[in-house]
């Protein structure tokens, strides 16, 4: 069963990809993004979605850029 947190952290990646139209590793304020909770940064950034830097700037790897490119598929 996925946790209550995957779908935000799914939700966090999609906004990521939307922000620099799917170029990894634009870096963005994580206080600026819709969804992005504490747990949602973290379960991201564990799976290799996001990269955190400071703990206050987030961006999305080349594996959240496929994720979210599969989702828009689906």
């Amino acid at each position: 069963m996925p946790s209550e947190t995957e779908p935000l952290a799914v939700q966090l990646v999609r906004a990521l990809y939307d922000v620099p139209d799917g170029r990894p590793m634009q870096w963005h304020k994580i206080e600026h993004l819709d969804g992005a909770t504490a747990d949602a940064v973290e379960f991201a950034a564990a799976r290799g979605w996001v990269q955190i830097e400071g703990g206050h700037s987030i961006a999305l790897t080349e594996s959240g850029r496929q994720l979210a490119e599969e989702l828009g598929r689906i």
